[in-house]
């Protein structure tokens, strides 16, 4: 059968440095925007101990955002439903970290 040119993936745009960036589906929850790469993968690590059971199945990842000239890195976990993601916050936020909804 042909393939249908939806199925497709859209052409990305990629110098050689940058991975391809996944296509996070769901509610996203941001629980910091830190200084390194290690830095925000820490908290992803102490996000999930403590809310692992709502935190199961979500999607961790890193994304870097350049801020007044430097680099931030964001630690957040995607595919998560409205309510998934404002628990979540909750949780942490008892927990002391902090923790931010995004729509996605």
């Amino acid at each position: 059968a042909p393939k249908l040119a939806s199925a497709d993936p859209m052409p990305v745009q990629m110098s050689a440095t940058t991975k391809p960036v996944a296509t996070h589906s769901g509610w996203i929850v941001q629980v910091g925007a830190l200084e390194s790469e290690n830095e925000a993968q820490h908290r992803i690590d102490a996000a999930r101990n403590s809310a692992r059971g709502l935190l199961s199945k979500a999607d961790p990842f890193t994304e870097v955002v350049a801020k007044d000239n430097r680099k931030l890195y964001r630690a957040r976990f995607a595919g998560l439903e409205r309510d998934q993601a404002e628990a979540v916050c909750r949780t942490l936020k008892r927990a002391e970290i902090s923790c931010i909804t995004v729509r996605n």
